[in-house]
């Protein structure tokens, strides 16, 4: 029952027994509420008085409340620290134990916090470029032939990358500019899966 990413310790096990047990239509804003707190480095997630309300709520008692507390948190601190496709990440759910409606409560919160993240980082970037003029050129030259081949035709395209006043000229032939473009389009479909 362990995947790559995360040990299920028998605590884990339990603890994920435990959330497959609560309401589903409340688990979702008491995910929602540890993870705001974990983002906000909060020490104190619930409040005694709210601890009671949830003991009532989800009719369990304190120490499994407190194990699905953990469990959570140690499940979100795991998630930080790797990059996952969110179908993947849900089949991990679900193959460690989770029932399907919390993983994909689950998979929701993570892709919703990874978005956050990824939008912080845009724009913190955006801002750091700012006022720095950014060039892309491109020009493509065909040699006709050469010492080596004969009546050999060889595309070459030559592409100039500048940032204020640095810049970087690439020389590239058909093949790595189509092994470019393959690269560049993975990447493409990497991060529109993130967004999903």
């Amino acid at each position: 029952m362990n995947c790559k990413w995360m040990k299920v310790t028998n605590v884990i096990q339990k603890g994920i027994q435990i959330i497959n047990r609560l309401e589903d239509a409340k688990f979702e804003p008491f995910l929602k509420r540890i993870i705001t707190k974990l983002r906000l480095q909060d020490v104190d997630i619930f409040t005694e008085e709210e601890k009671n309300k949830l003991l009532i709520i989800f009719k369990i008692d304190e120490s499994a409340l407190l194990i699905a507390i953990k469990t959570i948190i140690y499940l979100h601190k795991r998630l930080l620290k790797f990059i996952f496709m969110p179908v993947d990440l849900q089949s991990d759910l679900m193959e460690v134990g989770f029932n399907k409606e919390k993983a994909e409560y689950i998979v929701k919160i993570w892709s919703s916090e990874i978005s956050n993240t990824l939008n912080e980082l845009v724009s913190k970037s955006k801002d750091k470029h700012d006022g720095e003029t950014q060039n892309f050129s491109w020009k493509l030259n065909a040699e006709l032939s050469s010492d080596i081949q004969k009546k050999c035709k060889i595309p070459k395209v030559y592409l100039f990358i500048s940032e204020n006043n640095k810049g970087q000229d690439i020389e590239l032939t058909h093949s790595d500019l189509y092994t470019m473009f393959i690269q560049l389009e993975s990447v493409q479909n990497e991060l529109d899966n993130l967004m999903l």
